[in-house]
């Protein structure tokens, strides 16, 4: 089984990515999206002049106490720099790196399997290498990016939460002509980052999966609508082709107002639907509710998600964290069996800045012929100095509820992180 790692997995309030500028319509989560600098001008050297330097820099902690194997910690400085020209006959360039440097004197032994590989690649090592290289096309409601580029779609996404994000090496089109509407379009090839596999700095094949016949999968196209014309209303649709993999529908709707102007209401559904191809096993239905209301400094939220397949198949969550209501920090239902699973939260600001959050959440399924059963717990506390500089640190204590001994696969994970942001 899949365990698929999300630290803004059970946040409050859910949103239905709500629609954006058109220069943001790869970012359909707004707790995400970057600031965009579309200055134009006369020249080409101007270009270059008038260019944007932004980024990150990084400071993380991480350890994790397995029921069975070596415990493991890490320690790691790095982020991302990037610097985006202006544009010239609607036009920009993009080049991002993104670097994580291993601080060895605070992180485990490799060679005694002490090492947390969450923020380097699989031999231990650090890295650096470029993340984002792109060119950009803006003219009215029209965009296209062309290279490696971020993404926030609902299963090709960021999913930002070790040292480095995902990055995909994509053709990505988008259309905001028609009020209230916003389409788009893309193509992807291969894609690098945490959620990747084993080294996280190498771009490798997207899927990346190989299906029963052996057929290996080596591309995705996907097409989205987001629709907004309905007050507090957010609609969206998507379609994706998972190549040797399958095919995924997928839908949601956010609904979000206030009763008695202060306390806010939130109800999402969404649904999905798995077509086999290739023989892959991955096949099914997956249906999602989420309520949230809160109240002064007290917010609280429920989610349920019921994954429906047939003779062992599974879902799939994507290329990143997945956009199902119950993503936990840790756990979420990729490849279950028909799963089963909810999350209840609650989170308060206990000063100003400073916020707590609590989730409990179970899933139960099948993986394979065996039965599965897993309860998560998440505490986490969040800072924020000033509008630059933050810090987070999450716990995650995930009980396997039908092993124990030697088939136990529950750990404790708990993580620190830093960042100044510019």
């Amino acid at each position: 089984m899949v365990i698929q790692k999300s630290l803004t997995g059970f946040a409050v309030f859910i949103s239905a990515m709500p629609l954006l500028a058109m220069h943001d319509y790869r970012c359909t989560d707004t707790c995400l999206c970057e600031e965009h600098h579309s200055l134009n001008v006369s020249s080409f050297d101007k270009a270059f002049e008038q260019g944007n330097v932004s980024g990150n820099i990084r400071v993380a902690y991480i350890n994790q106490d397995n029921a069975i194997g070596a415990d493991s910690y890490a320690t790691s400085i790095g982020g991302e720099l990037k610097y985006e020209t202006a544009k010239f006959y609607h036009t920009s360039f993009a080049l991002s790196t993104f670097i994580s440097q291993k601080v060895s004197p605070l992180s485990g032994d490799f060679d005694k399997d002490e090492l947390n590989l969450d923020f380097f690649d699989s031999d231990g090592s650090s890295f650096a290498y470029l993340g984002e290289a792109y060119i950009d096309y803006n003219y009215k409601n029209f965009d296209v990016r062309i290279g490696r580029q971020k993404l926030d779609t609902p299963l090709n996404d960021r999913d930002d939460i070790r040292m480095v994000p995902n990055t995909f090496e994509a053709v990505t089109i988008g259309y905001g002509g028609i009020e209230d509407f916003v389409f788009m379009a893309g193509y992807i090839t291969r894609w690098a980052g945490f959620d990747s596999g084993e080294d996280i700095s190498a771009f490798k094949d997207i899927p990346g999966d190989i299906s029963a016949t052996g057929e290996h999968g080596s591309h995705a196209y996907l097409a989205g609508v987001m629709n907004s014309s309905v007050e507090n209303l957010d609609l969206q649709a998507w379609y994706y082709d998972f190549d040797k993999l399958a095919g995924v529908l997928y839908a949601d709707a956010v609904y979000e107002s206030n009763y008695n102007d202060n306390i806010p209401l939130s109800l999402g559904l969404q649904y999905a639907h798995y077509h086999e191809k290739s023989s892959s096993m991955v096949e099914g239905n997956v249906y999602g509710v989420n309520f949230a209301t809160g109240y002064n400094i007290f917010n609280i939220s429920a989610a349920y998600n019921s994954v429906d397949t047939q003779n062992g198949k599974i879902i799939v969550i994507g290329h990143g964290g997945g956009p199902y209501f119950t993503s936990m920090e840790e756990m979420t239902i990729d490849a279950i069996s028909n799963a089963q699973a909810y999350v209840v939260s609650a989170d308060m600001e206990l000063f100003q800045n400073l916020t707590l959050s609590y989730a409990f959440g179970h899933f139960d399924g099948k993986d394979g012929l065996s039965d599965v059963e897993y309860e998560e717990n998440d505490v986490i506390l969040a800072y924020q100095f000033y509008e630059k500089l933050d810090v987070e640190a999450s716990y995650a204590d995930i009980n396997d509820k039908k092993n124990s001994g030697s088939g136990d696969t529950g750990y404790k994970r708990g993580l620190v992180r830093l960042n100044y942001n510019f």
